[in-house]
């Protein structure tokens, strides 16, 4: 038998536990479709590619390579570069891969939580993107947002 009064109590907490779970799973579920959209599928937050590599002759020296390819000038440019590094023909955001190792779940306030990076230097970098770029890549899409409802609608 549960003592008077405390049973409202349990109950409350219960349901701020479930709540902050619930938007940390929900948040954790917009971050694995924003890497994929972004870091594999090359995609902007308005779902169009984020962009296309140069094709225009460019040196790039064995100290700025992720992976060492051999040489240091590139006829077929950037786009020649990423590809033989692995990193495909399409704006992915991926050379060392540290932009999407940073990219997490991040605490804003009590109980709200949103996708962003750790640390200055890889902020800059994606703020610098979007300049380049002209358009929002780390905004989430419309299906994200819905993704982040179902999830928390589901865990609660």
């Amino acid at each position: 038998m549960a003592v008077k009064g405390y049973d409202t109590l349990i109950s409350q907490i219960n349901s701020m536990i479930r709540t902050k779970n619930a938007g940390v799973v929900a948040v954790n579920g917009v971050l694995v479709s924003m890497k994929k959209r972004i870091f594999v599928d090359g995609k902007a937050s308005d779902e169009s590619k984020i962009g296309e590599y140069s094709t225009k002759p460019a040196s790039i020296s064995r100290k700025n390579q992720a992976r060492n390819t051999g040489k240091t000038y590139f006829k077929g440019g950037y786009r020649e570069y990423k590809s033989l590094i692995g990193k495909g023909g399409t704006v992915n955001l991926r050379n060392t891969d540290q932009l999407m190792m940073d990219l997490s779940t991040q605490v804003v306030a009590d109980n709200q939580f949103g996708v962003g990076f750790n640390n200055d230097f890889n902020a800059d970098k994606a703020g610098w993107n979007e300049e380049h770029f002209k358009k929002k890549i780390f905004d989430s899409t419309n299906k994200e947002d819905d993704l982040f409802v179902k999830v928390f609608e589901f865990v609660i």
